[in-house]
């Protein structure tokens, strides 16, 4: 019995299997960013922080850009094969904050381990959605 891997292939490109994945990983910045935007306040923190105005505003902006990053993706699943530019943007915002937390790791060091899982997923998803958007929108189109 001979395996169809083009058949394989094209159902894991689909547009439901993509926008199924992207809902369920868009939850991790919509969910973090809620609970983030309490700012030093943040119950998931694990020691103290100190009372800083500076750093309390940082983390409310940045938890709040979580929320707009996950609520875009939201709003382009609808039509994500026809929306490639707007899917490389979120795509590259998400992989920069991976990167951002590859240099807090070099300064500061290793983080509590949910830290490491979502720099994981913030650096191997985006080019694979990336990707597989491509695949899905050349697919679309032809």
């Amino acid at each position: 019995m001979k395996t169809d891997y083009s058949s394989i292939f094209h159902k894991m490109i689909s547009k439901k299997t993509l926008q199924y994945v992207i809902g369920i990983l868009a939850l991790a910045p919509l969910l973090s960013g809620l609970i983030g935007l309490s700012g030093i306040f943040n119950p998931l923190f694990f020691e103290e922080l100190p009372v800083n105005l500076f750093l309390d505003s940082n983390l409310r902006f940045l938890n709040a850009m979580c929320i707009a990053v996950a609520l875009s993706f939201y709003f382009i699943l609808p039509v994500i094969e026809k929306e490639t530019f707007a899917c490389r943007i979120i795509c590259f915002a998400i992989f920069m904050g991976g990167i951002g937390r590859l240099i807090s790791i070099y300064d500061l060091g290793v983080p509590a381990f949910p830290l490491l899982i979502f720099a994981a997923f913030e650096l191997i998803f985006p080019p694979l959605i990336i990707y597989w958007q491509k695949q899905l929108a050349s697919k679309i189109t032809s």
